[in-house]
């Protein structure tokens, strides 16, 4: 068994996630709160014998297969000043919650909401923005719109809703599950909590963490990985049809 050709393609495997994640995010950059997608590489022990069809246990053979592991990176983007009254920002570790269409709850770093014509504080999707007590209703004609750092909405000084922010306690345990937004694994456990001293920023927006030119650096690297990990299998395959030529088929 030439076991350079099952190493080089699962090297290749591993490297079209990244590729994928890459692309990913460069397609995200400029989306508000955007979070990246990286991506780490292990190497898993793997029973090369069951990959082989027709093996025998006298052919079983051990090794190490590279992995790309998906995660999502939560470190702060940058934060910019904006003229929309209703763009907000956390300083900080948090989300945003907002309802799904299902009832359930969302996570965004992305505050750069709107009204709905219900008056309802929304996101870009149209999802509400939950606050202390619900949903959050702005009143029509009752002046400007401003947050404190508790995240207190007042409209003309008079008190609307609290805006909160809420966090987890372990991150990577967070997935994808919408446009811009995350949610707990279901097998994680885990429940939103409230961040004590949230600092809401209003009209300001946080960019996305995505460095576009890191990212086109990365798709350099692998793009070469992947041409040496295709060499790899051809000569590992060419190795392998000179040693039958040369010595016969074991059949």
């Amino acid at each position: 068994m030439e076991i350079g050709i099952y190493k080089g393609a699962a090297s290749m495997a591993a490297l079209e996630k990244w590729q994928e994640a890459i692309s990913q995010n460069i397609a995200a950059s400029s989306v508000p709160g955007f979070k990246k997608t990286q991506v780490s590489f292990s190497a898993i022990e793997s029973d090369l014998t069951s990959l082989s069809e027709g093996s025998k246990a006298s052919d079983r053979v051990s090794g190490s297969m590279p992995q790309a592991t998906p995660g999502i990176n939560f470190s702060q983007g940058k934060l910019s000043p904006s003229d929309n009254e209703l763009d907000f920002a956390i300083q900080g570790n948090g989300f945003f919650q907002v309802q799904l269409p299902n009832g359930e709850m969302g996570y965004t770093r992305n505050g750069q909401f709107h009204l709905s014509p219900e008056k309802t504080l929304v996101n870009g999707e149209g999802l509400q923005v939950m606050g202390d007590s619900g949903p959050i209703t702005l009143k029509t004609g009752s002046g400007p719109v401003a947050v404190n750092a508790d995240g207190e909405i007042t409209q003309a000084d008079q008190p609307i809703a609290k805006l909160p922010a809420y966090n987890f306690s372990d991150t990577s345990k967070l997935r994808r599950v919408g446009e811009g937004l995350v949610g707990p694994d279901t097998d994680s456990g885990m429940t939103a909590t409230k961040v004590d001293h949230a600092q809401i920023l209003n009209h300001y927006i946080e960019n996305s963490n995505v460095s576009p030119l890191t990212e086109m650096v990365n798709l350099v690297s692998v793009s070469r990985a992947y041409e040496a990990s295709q060499k790899v299998v051809q000569t590992s395959d060419d190795n392998e049809d000179k040693a039958i030529q040369a010595l016969g088929s074991p059949n």
